[in-house]
């Protein structure tokens, strides 16, 4: 049976409701409400019509597309003279937060490939130490350490012998990732979204708080039937809400910044590619029961 991109869309509707009130709370500029608003509209249009080119049989491998674009992604913000750390994109006015745009697409391939019999699965575990390199070079310590526990859980799931190298691989250059200074500091509609909802009063803490528990119950939820990568997209997102709190890292979709909601969007496209029949799907290697 058939996961609806519907269904995963609604999985994220109460976080990005739970944004609605972070944003009003703090009185944010109308150009920030149209990112928001601009950024959830693409989402949705991404997830509804994103897997059309690879619809068709004997298209391009969609696994090994998101695997190598994410890579590229994660060099790119590498590569500008922009100071600081090397995190974004930019785009005309805006800076496009990289990392969760492509990671929860990258945790679905890789979580696949790695319940595969054949050799993708050791390209997927070398893929996850890469990413984990490039996020380390960044530097971005939450991502790194997301992306690590998520690959933890996918390797668990599926039971795969190849997911042994890509935690330890990740885990040293995660444990880098958190060994270097990190100059930012959190803003209040981003990464404290949190402390700003129980700061206004215990009722708006609660609800925000819900929005993002929502996110991950949700994606844990329909993670059966054989869908691992859902369990691993989950962790993904927990680990990030709990940097957060500390103020290390964007609560994803509950505070404002397009990278995490374009992000989602390619995962419920990456999704929908999982659930097509054989020869249309991901990946031909037989996975795991």
């Amino acid at each position: 049976m058939n996961l609806s991109r519907l269904n995963l869309l609604l999985v994220g509707a109460p976080a990005a409701l739970a944004s609605v009130a972070v944003l009003a709370l703090s009185g944010v500029s109308t150009g920030i409400w149209a990112i928001q608003a601009t950024s959830i509209c693409l989402a949705c249009a991404i997830a509804l019509i994103g897997t059309t080119p690879f619809q068709r049989e004997g298209g391009p491998s969609p696994a090994g597309l998101i695997i190598g674009g994410t890579l590229a992604g994660l060099v790119v913000p590498l590569v500008t003279s922009a100071p600081g750390p090397d995190r974004w994109l930019s785009i005309g006015p805006l800076s496009l937060y990289v990392a969760p745009v492509v990671l929860p697409a990258f945790l679905i391939a890789c979580s696949v490939w790695l319940a595969g019999t054949g050799r993708s699965a050791y390209v997927a575990s070398a893929a996850v130490v890469a990413a984990s390199l490039l996020l380390a070079l960044q530097p971005d310590a939450a991502q790194a350490l997301a992306l690590l526990v998520a690959i933890a859980v996918a390797g668990v799931r599926s039971r795969s012998k190849a997911s042994i190298g890509a935690v330890v691989g990740a885990g040293i250059f995660t444990a880098w990732a958190f060994s270097q200074p990190d100059p930012l500091q959190p803003v209040p509609y981003v990464e404290g979204v949190f402390a700003l909802a129980f700061g206004h009063s215990v009722f708006t803490g609660v609800a925000v708080a819900a929005g993002g528990a929502a996110l991950v119950v949700g994606l844990y939820a329909n993670s059966s039937r054989g869908r691992n990568w859902l369990s691993a997209v989950a962790a993904y997102y927990a680990v990030l809400f709990t940097c957060s709190i500390a103020g290390l890292t964007p609560a994803p979709l509950v505070g404002y910044g397009a990278g995490p909601i374009l992000g989602f969007g390619l995962m419920v496209a990456a999704a929908s590619l999982i659930e097509m029949p054989p020869n249309n799907g991901i990946d031909t290697d037989k996975p795991r029961q």
